[in-house]
């Protein structure tokens, strides 16, 4: 990310030693367990800001932690590196958006909950894909490490507002384009202040800056969007202000007068509150009148809709629109946001030429990257350090899953930051659980790994001639793992010691899950692991965790890939009957041509950062826990055209999904099966119960 960088730079140093990659044990040489970690440079942990300080408290970065080594200690020959890999390589920029932009930092932002209570904050503008977002983040009770690991703020330090109070007034990134104004204030006493008026109707609570710079932050609004000052309110600015003709027509009809007063002339927004009305931290009646206005938001929000729905059915009969019969009732409810009530076809005349189908016909197209709603409107930048901060309670519990997962699922997780969430998302973390208590757990799994390394390191040489299964199981992950992920830097290159440790990894989990030992596939589902976690014990555990989602997908009588594949069938089936209809006279209603995408999650379908992105949203389970299975059907559904045009067999199927590979567009796919999830609405979810899946 370019201006503020944030988390540790990861360095390659030329000339390192690396452990050799064998299959025999009698030939690998015995090395110590070590973990190494760049420190980031000072460039990187102290981000220059536009103005202000962060408070002392506040500030404190704690340097990286001391090396953590895996209490084992002999010297076996069977794999004595034990090692996690250094951290000295090129990747912190892996699944990080080229084209990101910090254009604005100011510290020490406030807002006044209260006469007497304050809370303190980073307020941000940033630029991703020519899309201005607006953030505010409160400063975290605490202090995060450049890998996200959270630290409680000691007793002395004076108390920081309730994790109620900083959950809910967070700001997380929000686009311009969602803000109709802004309203300047400069009281005789106090800061400065400024209020957002969303679109909506909503006015968020003002942001107060403590020592001016107030005109800097309008300066650089000013550089990136139009800014028009209202002309009956000078403090008002309009933000992009187009006229809308249907915003004049409400305005016109004073709606906002009957509500709460009337607006500012001149103001576009569906109602600005007056004066005397808007938040504060004066007193309490700015008080209630912020409330009043929250209350009201909703209300308002209905008669916009309302407005939009009569507008729309005036103009049905006028040419200016298309003739509904192009549409598809999937389209129309997709269109209209109203997925769960839509009337899923059952039965479809084949197409003729330049038919569309019941989904070929989806939501306006998105900015690059764009997320799922209903207007296809830009994803915020990923999930950074800081706003990961503000989700934390003062004991370091995660406050607000809800919203965290609804953020992993639109726009990801920064690099710098995976480390930590993806504990959580993948559950080795509990949600609820305290900063002092995860360091607890990590501290006895990490023992507790060892010892279970140990086991198979002690086998001896006579032992192992009498360990026919072990033997097996050696074999299969050591030809399994010189050939995952090796065109990717971090794997790649002769004796590579990250290769070892994940050697090591699925050696150790081959013993833990004994009955499930290792399957082809699970090297693909580790790497990606333990290049985010970059620690031996933490890339174990979570696998561990990530098993026991996949489990059943390694099963040998295929009971949880048949269940998979029935799911996938019944969504096709609901969703595009004409596609069903043609697979069956092809006879591929098996699916079988989608298994590979549903074993390893769609790996090797994706670049590996599309991949880092992907899962994180599956395990975010933000819109269903089978996120997976709609992507598949989003894959098939959006090439229905190809498949049926080339009259393909089940063996043209298969090679047709395998050519896939390397060439979809994920954010394509990622909003086609969210859009796909919410028009299927409750019949997906009971179709897919109805297979066998896991509510």
């Amino acid at each position: 990310m370019k201006g503020a960088q944030r988390g540790p730079i990861l360095r390659t140093q030329e000339g390192q030693e690396a452990a050799c990659l064998c299959n025999d044990e009698e030939s690998c040489e015995a090395s110590d367990s070590s973990y190494s970690y760049v420190q980031p440079d000072a460039a990187a942990s102290n981000s220059s800001h536009a103005a202000g300080a962060v408070p002392q408290a506040q500030a404190r970065w704690p340097g990286v932690p001391p090396p953590r080594d895996i209490d084992v200690t002999d010297s076996d020959d069977e794999d004595g590196a034990g090692a996690a890999c250094p951290s000295d390589d090129g990747f912190s920029d892996i699944g990080q958006p080229g084209d990101t932009e910090v254009v604005y930092v100011r510290e020490a932002v406030a807002v006044w909950p209260t006469r007497s209570e304050r809370i303190v904050g980073r307020l941000s503008l940033i630029r991703q894909h020519r899309v201005l977002f607006l953030s505010w983040l409160p400063y975290a009770p605490g202090a995060l490490a450049p890998d996200g690991v959270f630290t409680p703020t000691p007793a002395d330090t004076p108390p920081v507002s309730p994790a109620r109070d900083r959950t809910a007034y967070a700001i997380h990134p929000l686009p311009l384009s969602e803000v109709r104004a802004l309203r300047r204030h400069t009281p005789a006493l106090g800061g400065q202040h400024v209020v957002l008026v969303l679109a909506s109707g909503l006015t968020l609570p003002p942001l107060t800056f403590s020592s001016g710079g107030v005109k800097v932050f309008f300066a650089a609004l000013k550089q990136h969007v139009l800014l028009a000052r209202s002309a009956g309110e000078p403090d008002t600015y309009l933000v992009n202000d187009t006229a809308d003709p249907l915003q004049r027509s409400l305005t016109s009809l004073e709606l906002s007068d009957v509500l709460i007063g009337a607006p500012p002339p001149g103001a576009s927004a569906t109602f600005a509150p007056p004066a005397g009305l808007m938040w504060g931290g004066e007193g309490e009646a700015g008080s209630r009148g912020w409330q009043l206005a929250d209350l009201l938001g909703d209300s308002v929000a209905r008669v916009r809709s309302f407005a939009r729905e009569t507008t729309s059915s005036l103009l049905a009969a006028s040419a200016l629109l298309p003739p509904q019969e192009t549409c598809g009732a999937g389209s129309a409810a997709l269109r209209n946001g109203h997925a769960e009530a839509a009337e899923l076809p059952t039965t479809t005349a084949p197409a003729g030429p330049g038919e569309l189908g019941a989904f070929e016909l989806v939501a306006p197209a998105a900015a690059p990257g764009g997320g799922d709603g209903p207007r296809g409107a830009p994803p915020p930048p990923p999930l950074s350090l800081e706003e990961w901060g503000s989700f934390l309670t003062s004991e370091g519990r995660v406050r607000g899953e809800r919203a965290l997962r609804q953020r992993v699922h639109e726009s990801g997780v920064e690099p710098a930051a995976r480390r930590e969430v993806w504990k959580f998302l993948l559950g080795f973390y509990p949600m609820d659980s305290s900063a002092t208590e995860r360091a607890a757990l990590l501290a006895s799994k990490r023992a507790e790994y060892g010892r279970l390394k140990e086991q198979w390191r002690s086998i001896s040489k006579a032992q192992a001639a009498r360990f026919s299964k072990w033997r097996d199981r050696r074999s299969r992950v050591d030809r399994d793992v010189r050939r995952t992920d090796r065109a990717q830097p971090y794997f790649a290159g002769e004796g590579n010691r990250n290769v070892r440790t994940l050697r090591s990894v699925l050696l150790t989990y081959s013993l833990y899950n004994f009955d499930l030992s290792y399957c082809q596939g699970m090297s693909d589902l580790a790497a990606p692991l333990l290049f985010v976690m970059r620690d031996e014990a933490e890339a174990f555990w979570c696998f561990a965790a990530l098993m026991d989602r996949l489990e059943a997908n390694f099963h040998t009588d295929c009971t949880g890939m048949q269940a998979q594949l029935a799911g996938l069938a019944a969504l096709v089936r609901l969703l595009d009957p004409q596609l069903t209809a043609f697979l069956a006279r092809r006879e591929a209603t098996t699916f079988y041509f989608c298994y590979r995408w549903l074993l390893i999650h769609f790996k090797r379908e994706f670049a590996f950062d599309e991949v880092l992105r992907l899962w994180e949203a599956l395990w975010a389970a933000a819109l269903t826990p089978h996120l997976h299975i709609y992507m598949a059907a989003a894959v098939l559904v959006t090439h229905r055209r190809a498949i049926m045009a080339a009259d393909l067999d089940f063996d043209g199927l298969l090679r047709f999904c395998i050519e896939r590979a390397g060439h979809m567009d994920l954010a394509h796919i990622m909003r086609t099966a969210a859009q796909l999830c919410r028009l299927a609405g409750r019949a997906g979810e009971d179709a897919l119960a109805a297979s066998g899946l896991p509510p």
